[in-house]
């Protein structure tokens, strides 16, 4: 006797089996689900062993909401599913999207599923309401005020007051301008040019024209990045990652490229760092460069590694060393890296003992901002890390964008 015609399920965080029997057919204007995660997989379940060739995975799509294809990735799972990921850089917030699952999807024995299926779903800000919030805005707004009452000091201090939502002063650009001018613009470091390109990008300047330089063409063909190591690599990819940017064809460096190079920089033991054992910092840094691409065939592992490595460092408190001292800065990282690759940082796997990575940053401060570690005051520059955590996290929470990515 013949087997039923094969049947599927979409697999999803709070997904029922009802379309196990009957597909669900909606307009685009509407939506099955809204997700918050931008960077959610799909998984079909077919109730037979699938057929994975052309037919198929020309049967599986994802549209938009003007019926136009978005590029996808899909593989097979364990012979009887589909995994669908994200395209690169996420969904985006306020479209609604379609997983299409057409009639051409077959088991092995060419068996086809009854029926073509669609199943709409838009990115959706999470609530506004979330654990840490009156913490983490209180922090942010007295770190803040001390930072322009001290006046900005450097690049990322003016990042932290920006994405706070408060004005840069003039005088930081016109003092930027100056340092360009005096200095000479081959003088710095590509780690120079890559801060200077992710800051000015995030609060709404040019980096391609900033007083009559193109800090970005100083990354991409930029022949000193072995000099300063993979650091250098990883800062020029989140650099290039910041805006719009078009590098040439015949550039010295792109994306691939540099993501080829943060790779073959890994560690053995599934981490990053200027020796041959993973360093809590610079893993963290590496993951925040390869957010971006983590649903990646050839990024996704390493970065799923890259994470259970950072849980495998915490020390007995749940804290981060670097150098033996357990301190802040190191803490900040982590939790740039874990809210730019979709992980809650006051989740489980990286709560210990009762206190998680949001509940160990927050109490380090003191006199208005943060401290290194627990025996000193207040330090200006585990200030401004601890205050960029804070604002990944809370851009993590409210499905914005990242921390370094331009409004």
């Amino acid at each position: 006797m013949l087997r039923s015609k094969i049947k599927y399920a979409v697999l999803g965080t709070i997904i029922t089996s009802t379309l196990l029997a009957q597909p669900s057919f909606v307009k685009a204007a509407s939506a099955d689900k809204s997700i918050t995660d931008p960077n959610k997989s799909w998984t079909i379940k077919f109730n037979q062993y699938v057929g994975f060739d052309d037919e198929t995975k020309n049967a599986i799509t994802v549209t938009d909401s003007e019926g136009n294809v978005v590029s996808t990735n899909i593989k097979l799972l364990d012979n009887n599913k589909i995994e669908v990921d994200a395209p690169e850089g996420g969904y985006k917030q306020g479209e609604t999207y379609t997983l299409n699952i057409g009639s051409k999807a077959h088991s092995v024995g060419s068996r086809y599923i009854k029926d073509d299926a669609k199943y709409t779903f838009e990115l959706s800000l999470a609530s506004q309401d979330y654990n840490y919030k009156s913490q983490v805005e209180n922090a942010l707004n007295t770190t803040v005020d001390r930072i322009l009452k001290d006046e900005i000091e450097d690049d990322w201090q003016a990042l932290v007051v920006y994405r706070h939502g408060k004005e840069i002063p003039s005088s930081y650009l016109d003092s930027l301008k100056n340092t360009l001018n005096s200095k000479g613009i081959d003088s710095f470091d590509p780690t120079d040019y890559e801060r200077m390109t992710i800051v000015l990008s995030s609060i709404g300047q040019d980096p391609t024209s900033f007083g009559g330089y193109n800090l970005v063409e100083k990354i991409y063909n930029n022949t000193n990045m072995d000099n300063q190591g993979v650091n250098a690599y990883i800062f020029g990819l989140i650099a290039l990652d910041s805006g719009n940017f078009d590098v040439p064809d015949n550039a010295l460096l792109n994306k691939d490229k540099l993501i080829d190079k943060i790779i073959s920089s890994k560690t053995t033991d599934n981490g990053w760092s200027i020796s041959d054992k993973a360093d809590t910092d610079m893993t963290a840094m590496a993951l925040t460069a390869l957010a971006p691409y983590r649903n990646r065939q050839d990024v996704k592992q390493i970065v799923d590694n890259g994470i259970e490595k950072l849980s495998s460092m915490q020390d007995s408190d749940g804290g981060y060393s670097s150098m033996g001292v357990s301190n802040s800065q190191s803490l900040s990282q982590v939790i740039i890296a874990l809210c730019s690759n979709g992980v809650d940082p006051a989740g489980s796997e990286f709560t210990k003992n009762g206190k998680n990575l949001m509940d160990l940053l927050l109490s380090y401060q003191v006199d208005g901002g943060f401290s290194f570690d627990r025996q000193t005051r207040y330090d200006s520059l585990s200030t401004e890390q601890a205050a960029e955590a804070l604002e990944a996290y809370k851009l993590f929470k409210e499905q914005a964008i990242g921390i370094y990515v331009s409004k």
